[in-house]
């Protein structure tokens, strides 16, 4: 299980209002407002893929004042080992 992180856009001027929503859901460690592309940076628990499509799909696409919702999952230590040995 490793960190994910979900890149979001919100409503203009509401990225604020978004991250300190998205600080109550359990499974969610941070949530950062930012400004460029994106207007919040979200940090979720060590959980596996299928339980961060679960809470993207139930809840964060829920939120209001979200657009849309880009998911990264981070890669495991050994598959970044498995790289540099090559």
């Amino acid at each position: 299980m490793h960190s994910s992180f979900l890149l979001l856009t919100c409503t203009v001027d509401k990225n604020i209002e978004v991250a300190n929503e998205l600080q109550k859901i359990g499974g969610i460690e941070e949530a950062i407002p930012v400004y460029g592309s994106y207007d919040c940076v979200v940090k979720t628990e060590k959980m596996p893929p299928e339980d961060v499509v679960e809470l993207v799909s139930s809840t964060v696409r829920f939120l209001d004042n979200v657009h849309t919702v880009l998911t990264l999952y981070s890669a495991p230590p050994k598959f970044i080992q498995d790289l540099n040995v090559r």
